[in-house]
């Protein structure tokens, strides 16, 4: 898919917000425009397992430009994408029309959702919570907005990683946070002056706040979506079609997720009259 006029906006928005050019801005334009493509390699297959897409009402919580939004849209479902920056969702309208695709954009804040109680089934929130220094008060609201037995999908970068996710440097998430940024600044992954909004936690403080904020965790972060040959590509699809073979891999990948930062966990808002919610998982 060709996305010129997206592509176009979004080199114009990091030179308006970066007038001499921020060092990270081409992986910007890359990440951004390989968002579809992700949300469908890796959102729509692992959400898959656990609820039917085609009409089900999906919450994209911190959109950016929409493109886990536009994703989940193409594939039937009802998507909201939510984010607090108007020209991000600009953006995303943007790269909807080139998509034909037509999600709902909302400027909000995550800690304050203007939706009603039990709205959603799923919610996707792809590297948001580090973002935000008081992030539970963002996951009671996401509790509050799903239904029972709804999904939440929450890809977080934690502190024990090797290579920190948004800078790319190594050992740079296992400092304390303002050393972080000065590390960042000082390699010049980040402008001079430019706040470092990333606070990282372990991987099980991230999972106690996930049980605090009322939510169970039905799927580990170290089991990947698993899709069949015919649809992976390259030599992971040649290595799938190896029983042996696919699992070595699948353990390789294991451990490269987690020592490059990013952990994804699925989390389920358990019914009110059920104790024990993975046997009713669909």
């Amino acid at each position: 898919m060709s996305y010129r006029r997206f592509e176009e906006g979004v080199r114009e928005w990091l030179k308006e917000a970066c007038s001499q050019g921020h060092p990270l801005a081409s992986y910007w334009v890359r990440d951004h425009l390989q968002r579809v493509d992700f949300a469908r390699r890796f959102h729509l297959p692992l959400a898959q397992e656990f609820l039917g897409l085609r009409g089900a009402r999906v919450l994209d919580l911190g959109c950016g430009t929409a493109g886990t939004a536009v994703a989940f849209d193409l594939a039937g479902s009802h998507s909201v994408g939510l984010d607090l920056s108007y020209r991000k969702l600009s953006l995303g309208a943007i790269r909807a029309a080139e998509d034909g695709a037509a999600p709902l954009l909302i400027q909000a804040d995550a800690r304050e959702l203007p939706f009603r109680a039990e709205a959603f089934d799923l919610c996707v929130c792809d590297v948001v919570i580090e973002h935000v220094h008081d992030y539970p008060v963002l996951l009671a609201g996401v509790h509050r907005v799903l239904r029972p037995a709804g999904i939440a999908i929450v890809s977080v970068p934690h502190r024990l990683a090797l290579r920190e996710p948004h800078t790319g440097l190594l050992f740079a998430a296992w400092l304390p946070h303002r050393w972080a940024g000065a590390y960042a600044a000082l390699r010049r992954r980040r402008m001079p002056g430019e706040a470092w909004d990333v606070w990282l936690e372990l991987p099980w403080t991230i999972r106690r706040r996930f049980r605090e904020c009322g939510f169970l965790e039905v799927r580990s972060p170290w089991r990947q979506p698993r899709r069949p040959p015919a649809e992976q590509r390259g030599l992971r699809g040649v290595l799938a079609r190896i029983p042996a073979l696919a699992s070595l891999v699948r353990g390789v990948f294991r451990w490269r997720n987690f020592l490059s930062g990013n952990l994804t966990f699925v989390l389920a808002k358990p019914r009110p009259d059920s104790a024990r919610y993975a046997g009713d998982v669909p």
